[in-house]
């Protein structure tokens, strides 16, 4: 069977539209059938949209659409748009993705009645390449959902940690060499969501995990950006509890029932309150360590963290304080 990563890594890096019309090949688990990016998100679309269906334009709440590579603190910016009484969903597009690569059929996302903002997590990776190279984005507008009601919020993080963080979840159930090509195809896909946003005039703002380092200054700009800046209290930042365990019955995110290969109890820790929590690199290897230096990888980055600055109004000592 032909390797699919090196086309797949040449028409990500070169912005190529052919990249969603490569074969991907099954890997016997997380994937089962030959497919495309372009067939499973119109799979997606068509789901959706029976979810959608009797909706108007005006009749959509207002989305927060976070995406960004897998393990870049995405749970806890669940966690805290749940705090702040958003209704906040883990994953409900990429579910249906899942589904269709397993050879099954998801449900349709059932929108709550009366709840004016939504927030949705939607991560890159991590297991086979559609999930690197996915838009979420892409499926929600093609089901219907108006661009004006949709806000991009791009998550990131500094690359050795969330490489490392990548090799250490989930190298025993990939492979090193997996995790890594993974990792690359999210990371470049950063550019390609970022150009469909400005192609579709979908607003976009950018957050990385570091801005946890000072989050009483940050979120309050972050949700302000958002448009939802009443919905920002001091006090939604801390004494989480048990709602801010996944595992929980007190959680404040609504999570979908996803097919079996994808069920991995205990995969997001449990958090008291919204902060940062350094990371120690050490699982990777120099080769590895090489990929996460890379130009590539560190480039993308460097675009997550000048766009926060500028679209958050970072004072130049906040900022160096947040990102060094």
């Amino acid at each position: 069977m032909t390797d699919p990563y090196p086309l797949l890594h040449r028409l990500a890096a070169a912005g190529d539209d052919a990249l969603t019309t490569v074969a991907l090949p099954p890997d016997g688990r997380y994937q089962v059938v030959t497919t495309t990016v372009d067939e499973v998100t119109a799979q997606i679309v068509d789901t959706l949209r029976d979810g959608f269906a009797g909706r108007g334009p005006d009749d959509y709440p207002l989305l927060v659409l976070g995406w960004g590579r897998c393990r870049v603190g995405s749970t806890a910016v669940t966690n805290l748009f749940g705090m702040a009484r958003a209704a906040a969903y883990y994953q409900p597009v990429k579910t249906i993705g899942r589904f269709a690569l397993t050879g099954g059929e998801g449900s349709p996302w059932k929108l709550p009645d009366g709840e004016p903002v939504l927030f949705a997590k939607e991560m890159a990776g991590p297991y086979v390449p559609f999930e690197a190279l996915f838009n979420p984005a892409r499926c929600l507008v093609e089901a219907g959902w108006p661009v004006d009601r949709l806000r991009l919020l791009v998550l990131d993080r500094q690359p050795r940690a969330s490489l490392d963080s990548w090799m250490a979840k989930w190298e025993g159930k990939i492979g090193r060499e997996r995790v890594v090509e993974n990792f690359v195809l999210s990371t470049l896909n950063y550019a390609r969501m970022r150009a469909w946003a400005g192609a579709e005039g979908l607003a976009v703002t950018h957050f990385p995990y570091e801005c946890s380092r000072a989050p009483q200054e940050t979120v309050s700009r972050l949700f302000d950006r958002l448009g939802i800046g009443h919905l920002y209290q001091p006090e939604m930042l801390t004494g989480w509890g048990a709602a801010g365990d996944l595992n929980s019955d007190q959680s404040k995110i609504h999570n979908p029932v996803e097919p079996e290969p994808y069920v991995v109890p205990g995969l997001h820790g449990n958090a008291d309150e919204y902060r940062f929590r350094p990371r120690s690199v050490a699982v990777l290897t120099d080769a590895e360590l090489a990929v996460a230096d890379s130009p590539e990888v560190v480039e993308s980055y460097q675009v997550s963290v000048r766009s926060c600055a500028q679209e958050l109004d970072l004072p130049a000592p906040l900022r160096d304080e947040i990102f060094g």
